[in-house]
């Protein structure tokens, strides 16, 4: 999905390919929703593509992070962890 690779872009440009917990620039870094896609998703009733691409919250810059691969593997929601009760 297109809003998907522009949001990904954004924020790696905005940390300046930069983990954003360790410092570790370059190298495989990951784009982090902070606020977990797949909530973003659910509190918005979002049931096919054309919805999700009209949806700001998911494209928000500033609801994304860059981590690399060990950081990004101890955030909460981290490969669809369970957070709240989602």
């Amino acid at each position: 999905m297109e809003e998907y690779k522009q949001w990904r872009s954004d924020v790696f440009v905005r940390d300046n390919w930069t983990c954003q917990t360790c410092n570790i620039r370059g190298g495989y870094i990951m784009p982090h929703h902070i606020k977990g896609f797949s909530r973003i998703i659910k509190e918005n009733n979002i049931s096919d593509t054309d919805t999700a691409r009209s949806c700001e919250e998911l494209w928000d810059i500033n609801n994304g992070r860059t981590l690399c691969v060990d950081c990004h593997k101890e955030t909460e929601n981290y490969a669809r962890r369970k957070i709240n009760g989602d």
